[in-house]
């Protein structure tokens, strides 16, 4: 099966996307199939025919699906990139943990699509996607999640906290530790899905803004 490519996706490259290592698929705008590499027909043991045309959520559990289309949808309308762990069920019906992460394309000023990119998760999860048991963070712990998210470097939280920079950094690797996560930018995406920080507001974000290095 081949379906046409839509008209806004035809300026990609669909070479680099076959020459990546790892599971990836082109999606337009609405979340349909439109390209996969053989590295995702492997991991997901279906056909680039079988999944050609069809919703980036047919592969994934009822119970993840809000999540993992809300991570698309915020690629869509805010052009963020998102990079989040979830499960996906295979072609012989196993689910599997993955950490994907959804890339918008651009054409000017348009999102025309969206890439997603597969990664083996580091443990397949626990609990079904959206029943995971809160991580236990202390006050402090809490205290540092909350300025990760207000984008404050380590020598600025150390400033706001009185504190030293080494101790900010003991309690950074801490939260890392309990959220099971090991950049800032993940530490974000999974404490916003946990319920942990407040939903981003819905529109574009500051061209300038940056997740601090760790």
């Amino acid at each position: 099966m081949a379906i046409a490519m839509p008209h806004r996706l035809q300026d990609v490259d669909l070479r680099l996307v076959d020459s990546l290592v790892v599971p990836a698929s082109l999606h337009d705008v609405a979340g349909r199939f439109v390209h996969m590499n053989a590295a995702a027909e492997r991991a997901s043991g279906l056909s680039r025919a079988e999944l050609l045309g069809r919703h980036f959520t047919d592969p994934v559990p009822p119970e993840a699906r809000e999540n993992v289309a809300e991570q698309f949808r915020r690629a869509v309308e805010c052009g963020q990139p998102t990079d989040f762990e979830t499960v996906f069920v295979d072609a012989s019906g196993q689910v599997r943990g993955v950490r994907a992460q959804h890339l918008p394309l651009r054409s000017g000023d348009s999102i025309v699509g969206v890439l997603i990119l597969a990664f083996a998760a580091q443990r397949p999860p626990a609990w079904p996607a959206g029943l995971e048991p809160p991580p236990r963070l202390t006050p402090r712990q809490r205290e540092i999640l909350d300025l990760i998210a207000a984008g404050l470097s380590t020598s600025e939280m150390a400033t706001k906290l009185t504190i030293s920079t080494e101790t900010v950094r003991n309690h950074l690797r801490s939260v890392f530790k309990e959220l099971d996560v090991h950049t800032r930018l993940e530490a974000i995406v999974k404490a916003r899905r946990l319920g942990l920080l407040a939903p981003p507001a819905l529109g574009p974000q500051p061209t300038d803004r940056r997740v601090p290095p760790e």
